[in-house]
């Protein structure tokens, strides 16, 4: 699979990933898509963005449904919320309280994921959110672009290997890529905007489809 493989939407999302990692924050990205399949939203994470005053509440899914202008799309539970990641708690509430009830998601999160969580509520339940998961190859390359961005910006090396011990819970094969890629010196007195997602992207299946 090549980036140029992908479909629109998961193609911005990539985009949108690789701009949140050049900005310092996790490579995680959002879109909310309507019944048409037209993109009325997006949102990246941008907890490493000083300019916002909290930044820590600041998630991809968040800022895609804070962003969803609902005098114009008024019609939520016909929307789509594509995520690159399982929604955490606070993304998993937002969406179902934005009312959003459908979503399609690339990667699993043993750790921080929620959705197991609707099982768990009647009031979740009842909300009858419909829930697809993408194919394991776009769970690698995403946990291969979060695994740079700690690999580029993490000065906790304690901290780091327990969150790439994390992330190799389902997708092992896009750690090992992200290391790979950062062990060939591309990133070496350079800027990680530089380079295009779409580059990236490339570099890191070619890794992991040696």
């Amino acid at each position: 699979m090549r980036y140029q493989e992908l479909d629109f939407y998961w193609k911005r999302i990539f985009e949108l990933e690789w701009m949140s990692l050049c900005e310092g924050s996790k490579a995680i990205a959002a879109l909310i898509v309507s019944d048409d399949g037209t993109i009325i939203s997006e949102g990246r994470n941008k907890v490493g963005e000083e300019s916002i005053p909290n930044p820590r509440v600041s998630h991809a899914e968040v800022e895609a449904i804070r962003n969803l202008d609902i005098n114009r799309y008024p019609n939520l539970k016909n929307y789509t919320l594509y995520a690159s990641l399982e929604p955490c708690p606070m993304c998993m509430g937002t969406m179902v309280m934005g009312g959003i009830r459908r979503i399609v998601i690339g990667a699993r999160d043993a750790h921080g994921g929620a959705m197991h969580l609707i099982e768990h509520s009647t009031f979740l339940r009842n909300k009858n959110i419909s829930i697809s998961w993408m194919p394991q190859q776009y769970g690698d390359i995403q946990r291969a672009f979060q695994t740079l961005r700690e690999l580029l910006y993490s000065t906790d090396n304690e901290r780091l290997e327990r969150i790439l011990i994390d992330f190799s819970v389902h997708n092992a094969k896009g750690v090992e890529a992200a290391k790979e890629l950062i062990q060939e010196g591309l990133f070496e007195g350079k800027q990680p905007a530089l380079y295009s997602a779409e580059e990236i992207f490339d570099r890191l299946m070619a890794i992991m489809e040696r």
